[in-house]
Formats: C-alpha cells, sequence, structure tokens
C-alpha cells in the first residue's frame, strides 16, 4: 500500500491537472483505490482538492504532503538498499562456498537486476565470469535459493 501512496503523490506532484481515472491508469490500481487514497490525502493535509468546472478537480500537493513524500521516499530507498546489501552478502557467502577465487565462474541466465548485481559483486571481489547463452554438460550449477534469482544460475567446470 505504501509504494502505491508513494506513487499516486508523486504523480499529483508531476501533474498540474489529472483526473482520478489518469491517476489510476498511471499508477496501476483500481479507481476505486485512488478515490478511497485521496479522501485520505485531504483528511491528512497531504493534498488540496481545488474544484474547477464541471466535474474537474485539480489536485495539489500541500508542504505536509511534500515533506510527506520526501520521507518515505528516502526511507522506500533506504529500504530498497538494505535489500540489495542483503542480496549482494548471500551471493558473495554462496560464490566463496563453491569457487575458489582463481575458478572462472560461469553465469547464465536473464541479465537483468539480478544478474547485474551479481556481476557488478563478481568484478569487486576479482572473480573471473562469463555469460553464457546456454550451460553444457561439463559444468554444474550453483544457484542460491532466493526466488528473486531463479533466473540467474552460477556455474563452475566439473572433474
Amino acid at each position: 500500500m505504501e509504494l502505491y501512496e508513494i506513487s499516486m503523490l508523486e504523480v499529483i506532484q508531476k501533474h498540474d491537472y489529472i483526473s482520478q481515472r489518469e491517476i489510476s491508469s498511471e499508477v496501476g490500481i483500481s479507481l476505486g483505490m485512488v478515490n478511497l487514497l485521496l479522501k485520505k490525502f485531504a483528511k491528512t493535509g497531504l493534498i488540496k482538492a481545488e474544484k474547477l468546472s464541471g466535474n474537474k478537480v485539480k489536485y495539489m500537493l500541500t508542504p505536509s504532503g511534500f515533506s510527506y513524500l520526501s520521507k518515505k521516499t528516502v526511507d522506500y530507498i533506504a529500504r530498497s538498499y538494505k535489500a540489495v546489501l542483503k542480496i549482494q552478502n548471500h551471493m558473495l557467502s554462496v560464490i566463496q562456498a563453491h569457487f575458489k577465487p582463481d575458478e572462472m565462474i560461469f553465469i547464465y541466465g536473464k541479465h537483468d537486476e539480478i544478474g547485474q548485481l551479481l556481476e557488478d559483486l563478481l568484478k569487486t571481489h576479482g572473480y573471473d565470469y562469463m555469460w553464457i547463452e546456454s550451460p553444457e554438460k561439463h559444468l554444474k550449477y550453483v544457484q542460491w535459493q532466493d526466488a528473486g534469482a531463479d533466473g540467474i544460475f552460477i556455474l563452475k567446470l566439473t572433474g
């Protein structure tokens, strides 16, 4: 829920005039949830709603809203950074348990954010590595069990 709140406040901050339907589309939540959160934000003083002609309403962040958004954004970044460090520490412990410092590490799978974390970690710690397109029969799988890492495999030569 907190991520949706941050996203909604960012959308309101970014747009001078935006409808609830447009907020819903941009944030990726239901129109009903947008309505509920807008009421919550107005009640807690995070936004101000100015009625324009007809059905049009202009939403604006109040100084409290700017402050709240800044604090929540910093908190989110801090939690994300801690999560990245936890993943990297786990990766490093798996690598150190299965590989000698001079042993080549083969990486197979998605070259996504987790893959980039792995690659940065290997570079930082001086490991030789290579991305491969398909695992060969003479390579042995080594993989950590984190749910987010199911698309990346680290492999080593056998025998």
